[in-house]
């Protein structure tokens, strides 16, 4: 479990790592340096953010997902256990129910203190500011449209539907559009966190539109691979070789480009070539391990 927090809220597992705390109180020293009021802004983060992510969780729970929640440095996150396929206003309506919940909370604190159900005294009216500013405000600047926020998984979806699931490319460029006007803001506004989080968004859009390029551009060698398989099966070690090797040496992908060493390998082997397999292993990305059957063919044919 290391420095994580780990619990159920019912089905759903939930795990607080240390670095939330810290995020959180550091957060905090912006406004009243003391330990009291510190303590109680951390309090209201941790339940706001909890909520949060409980919205997305328990509407993926609804449609048959099985969420994990985590707490951590940068916020919060629900992931799911296991993928399933889900339309797109299911998909919508996940992200939606994170803020949604945040807005719910908000009004009913907004509620309780209009009806003068909280003390009258600084602490406490303190505290009242700071939980509808982290569920409304947060949840509102949550809205933009902007990758990975709510917002920006909304307009993703949306775009998806619009264009037949084509719509990555656009919600990258409009993500990364939007934090840039952003990040000036943050800076003029003197908010060094939100400036943090912002260029973060733009470096992690500016990857994924990168990504997003090398996936295309790999995609039509997808059916070069699947021949080159049919041939290995075959043992037809030239074959396998005439359609693996050139997608080894044009691929963007890791994965692409794993797959096609990996039958680069092969081929070799087939012919009894394992210096030339030896290579096509060591070339293999990082964090790609040679198949089990492959490293079994190599000891076989360096044994002949």
């Amino acid at each position: 479990m290391g420095s994580a927090l780990e619990f159920h809220l019912g089905k759903i597992p939930v795990r607080i790592h240390a670095t939330f705390f810290l995020m959180a109180a550091f957060l905090g020293l912006g406004g009243d340096p003391h330990l009291v009021p510190i303590l109680s802004w951390v309090a209201i983060v941790f339940v706001s953010v909890l909520f949060h992510e409980l919205g997305h969780a328990t509407m993926g729970l609804s449609f048959g997902l099985e969420p994990r929640i985590d707490l951590h440095g940068m916020g919060g996150t629900t992931s799911w256990a296991t993928g399933k396929p889900l339309s797109h206003l299911k998909r919508i309506a996940i992200s939606l129910a994170g803020p949604f919940a945040g807005f719910a909370l908000c009004g009913i604190v907004f509620a309780l203190a209009r009806f003068g159900l909280f003390p009258n005294t600084p602490l406490w009216n303190t505290a009242v500011k700071a939980a509808l500013f982290v569920n409304g405000g947060w949840g509102a600047l949550n809205l933009l449209p902007l990758l990975p926020l709510d917002g920006g998984n909304v307009m993703t979806q949306t775009l998806h539907a619009i264009t037949g699931g084509r719509g990555e490319r656009p919600a990258r460029i409009t993500s990364i559009v939007v934090a840039v006007v952003l990040l000036p803001l943050a800076f003029l506004w003197s908010s060094w966190w939100g400036a943090l989080l912002v260029f973060s968004f733009l470096a992690s859009n500016w990857t994924g539109l990168k990504d997003l390029s090398a996936r295309e551009h790999d995609a039509p060698m997808r059916a070069s691979l699947e021949q080159a398989q049919a041939a290995l099966d075959a043992k037809n070690a030239a074959r396998v070789l005439e359609l693996a090797r050139p997608v080894a040496l044009a691929a963007r992908t890791a994965q692409v480009r794993a797959e096609a060493l990996h039958l680069v390998a092969f081929g070799f082997l087939l012919e009894g070539r394992v210096a030339d397999a030896d290579a096509a292993i060591a070339a293999l990305p990082s964090g790609y391990a040679p198949h089990p059957q492959l490293v079994e063919l190599r000891e076989s044919t360096a044994r002949q």
